[in-house]
Formats: structure tokens, C-alpha cells, sequence
């Protein structure tokens, strides 16, 4: 072979090396380690078959996301799966080696015999200072899982503090947890953004407040026995009530611009709404259920930030048809809005007021959510077609209830009213665009 043969031959082994080497693996670790916590724990899991360098990376990860709702239950036998969630997390927590964890999250329902494996999952979590924190336990039917004294009493200590430093959200479903508790987190957590319950048989009472508090966002629902909130603190950014009737204090929230409230029964949202009236004027965002006590709220002030109002409407009536009127002249920067047309069989009131037109000039996206076909359904979206000035889509999300046949039907009431250039959207399904185009 000549010489000129053998250095072609060269170049061409160069270039197919050059070709298929194995770049990814030649990253940092802390850049391999990064691309690993964004994958479910399963999948960085598999990685450790890639080579030698990947074995280990893997128990590096930052995401410790236990979601046995989606890992386990599709996989396994009903009576194999809490015995095999619980040997897969406690077998990921004995071989992960990372010093500090971006999300702590476990997914599952658990029987109150494993208590005890729970709280152990809790204390490796915090002593890895995780910076989100939740535990779910929904799933349950029935069961909850009460927050430990002894962690609480073991976090008061020097040791204990510094394990909870980091934290910056925390998240409990179907968790028995006191206000007391609560309390001492949103205090000596430096970082906690982010307090979300759900479904907590021992929470009854609960203060936010302070100046210091850097609490943004607070979510609590479905505390059946909750009785009082009482909040003042500046930072606070969204705020979120579900349940039932409460004493509800609210005062220093210059920042607050989302609030979602919804009661347990539609004549007591009035006694929830009442506090809150006075911030409405700096509101973003704004989710309620309606009655005519609520939309006599609006008529009363304005909105001029509002720009996402959702509303419940557990009484679809000529009144709701009233309020709307009196909500889009109430809110002149709204850019959606979301009607949940749900009916609790209860009327109030006849079809005595006139709905007045209110021309609307930034209503872009409307959602009527579980349309019936009902004449109060299609005389809501007929009002927006005929009132909201540069309306860019509907979209109508049939009730279960409807059949294929009354969902044709609408559709085709609804196209025939369709001004130019709106979108409707059926569902999932596509229906019409530039309607006259």
C-alpha cells in the first residue's frame, strides 16, 4: 500500500471516530447530573447502563419524585403495589448520594400501618435540604397521614433549623397538620415562597403574619374543620381558599393580585367574599363562585387590572346573565374569562332585570366549561359574541351529559350567531375559524 493509500485510510478512521464518539459523556458532572434531574426517577434510573462514567450519575439527581401514581400503578398487581412503592423508595433514598435536593415528592396511597416508614422517608428528605417538599397521600380513601410531633419537636433545635433553611415550598395533601406547625415553618423557613394544604382534618387555624414573612403564595382546600385565617403580610402574592364558611381576616397585602375562593355551598360565598372587596381594584386574577350577592360586588367597584376572572356558575339563571353584564363593565382590562356553567337544581329569582349591552374592548379568550346546551348556555355565549369587541376564541367543553346529537345541535346555533374572525373550538375538536372567510 502506498503511502498516500495509508494516510487516506487514516483520515478516514479519524473522521468516523470523530463521528461516533460519545460527546455527552465527555461533559462535567454537574452538567450530566443537571440533565439527569429533569427525567423521571425511573428513567435517570436507567441511565446507569450507558457506560461506566453513567453508573453512578444517576444517584446524584436533584428530582426526587416518587410519583407511584403514574410509576407504579400501571405496572403491578393491586396487592404488590404499596409493598413494591415502598421498597423502591426506600432503595432509591439508601443508594442517592447527593448532598442537597431540589424536590422532595412522594405520590401514592399508603395504609396508616406505614406511618412509621413515612416519617423515616421525611427525615432523609429534610437532612438533604430539599427545596420543595411534598407529600400526597390523596389516594388513600379515607386515610391521612398526621405530620409527626417528633419531627416538629426535632426541628426547633439548632441542628433542626438549619435542615429547613432551604425550603422554599411546601405542599401536603390528605397530611393531618396544626396551624401550629404551619405557623413555625412559614417563620423559620427564610426562603418559604410557596404554603400549599390540602384536605387536613387537624388544621382549624391559621396566621400569616408579620412583615418579615416572605410567604408569596398560600393555597389551602378542603380543611373540612378550619375555622379562622387571619393574614397581614406584604409579600404575599396569590392567595387561595377552598371550604367551607370561616372567619376570614385579611389586611396588609399591597401585593396580593390573585385570589381564588370558593365555599362549600353558594350562600356562603358571600361572607368570604365581603373581606376581600377592597383589594379587588388591584387584582390580576380572580376566581369565585357566583350568585347575585357576588355580582352585586362588582357592580359596586371596579376592576381596572383584572385580566383572568373564573367563575363558578352553580346557578345558571336569567340572574347570571345580569351579572355578566355588570362584570364586563366592571372590568374593563379583562382578556379571559373561564364560566363553569355547573347547576345545583336551585333558582333564585325571576327574569325581571334587563340585561343591558356593554361593548368590550379586550376580551380576546372565553372558556364555557360543562355546556349543556341549555338556553341560559347558549344566551351566555350569544351575550359575548354580540359584546366583546376583538373576541379571538370560544371554547366550549361539552358536559358528559350532552350527547353526540345535542352537541351537533349547539354547535351549529353556535356557528350560525359566530361573529367574523372568532374561533370556536368544540372540546378537543376544531370547529370553525374565520367563519365569513
Amino acid at each position: 500500500m502506498s503511502k498516500k493509500a495509508r494516510l487516506s485510510s487514516s483520515d478516514d478512521l479519524l473522521r468516523e471516530n470523530e463521528t461516533t464518539k460519545d460527546w455527552v459523556s465527555q461533559l462535567p458532572d454537574d452538567i450530566l447530573i443537571n440533565i439527569i434531574s429533569k427525567l423521571t426517577l425511573m428513567e435517570a434510573a436507567r441511565t446507569c447502563v450507558l457506560s461506566s462514567r453513567w453508573r453512578y450519575l444517576w444517584t446524584f439527581t436533584t428530582a426526587l419524585d416518587f410519583d407511584g401514581i403514574r410509576e407504579i400503578l400501571p405496572r403491578t398487581k393491586r396487592y404488590f403495589r404499596e409493598y413494591k412503592f415502598v421498597r423502591w423508595v426506600n432503595k432509591v433514598l439508601v443508594l442517592h448520594r447527593g448532598s442537597n435536593v431540589s424536590q422532595f415528592r412522594v405520590s401514592f396511597y399508603l395504609s396508616s400501618s406505614l406511618e412509621g416508614v413515612i416519617t423515616n422517608w421525611i427525615y432523609k428528605a429534610l437532612a438533604k435540604t430539599v427545596q420543595n417538599f411534598e407529600l400526597d397521600f390523596r389516594y388513600n380513601s379515607g386515610h391521612h397521614y398526621t405530620f409527626p410531633q417528633e419531627i416538629y419537636n426535632s426541628l426547633k433545635g439548632v441542628r433542626g433549623l438549619s435542615s429547613i433553611k432551604s425550603l422554599r415550598s411546601i405542599c401536603l395533601s390528605a397530611v393531618n397538620v396544626t396551624g401550629e406547625i404551619l405557623e413555625f415553618f412559614i417563620h423559620n423557613c427564610p426562603l418559604l415562597d410557596e404554603l400549599c394544604v390540602k384536605d387536613s382534618i387537624d388544621l382549624v387555624s391559621l396566621k400569616v403574619v408579620g412583615s418579615s414573612v416572605r410567604l408569596k403564595s398560600l393555597d389551602i382546600q378542603y380543611c373540612s374543620f378550619m375555622k379562622d385565617i387571619e393574614i397581614s403580610t406584604p409579600n404575599l402574592f396569590s392567595f387561595k381558599y377552598y371550604g367551607p364558611k370561616i372567619e376570614l381576616h385579611i389586611e396588609n397585602v399591597p401585593q396580593l393580585v390573585e385570589l381564588s375562593v370558593r365555599a362549600d355551598h353558594t350562600v356562603e360565598d358571600m361572607f368570604l367574599v365581603a373581606p376581600l372587596v377592597c383589594y379587588f381594584p388591584q387584582l390580576t386574577m380572580l376566581e369565585l363562585d357566583s350568585c347575585n350577592e357576588v355580582y352585586k360586588h362588582f357592580s359596586n367597584c371596579e376592576l381596572p387590572k383584572l385580566i383572568h376572572l373564573n367563575l363558578r356558575v352553580t346557578i345558571p339563571n336569567h340572574e347570571c346573565l345580569v351579572g355578566l353584564a355588570c362584570i364586563m363593565k366592571s372590568c374593563p382590562s379583562l382578556q379571559k374569562l373561564t364560566l363553569e356553567l355547573q347547576s345545583s337544581g336551585r333558582r333564585i329569582g325571576k327574569k325581571t332585570q334587563q340585561v343591558l349591552r356593554c361593548s368590550h374592548q379586550h376580551l380576546k379568550l372565553v372558556e364555557l366549561h360543562m355546556f349543556r346546551g341549555r338556553e341560559i348556555d347558549l344566551q351566555l355565549a350569544f351575550y359575548i359574541f354580540e359584546n366583546a369587541a376583538i373576541l379571538g376564541k370560544m371554547i366550549v367543553e361539552p358536559s358528559n351529559y350532552m350527547t353526540r346529537k345535542e352537541i351537533r345541535n349547539c354547535t351549529q346555533m353556535l356557528e350560525s350567531k359566530l361573529p367574523q374572525g372568532v374561533e370556536l373550538v368544540i372540546g378537543s375538536l376544531y370547529v370553525s375559524d374565520y367563519k365569513h372567510g
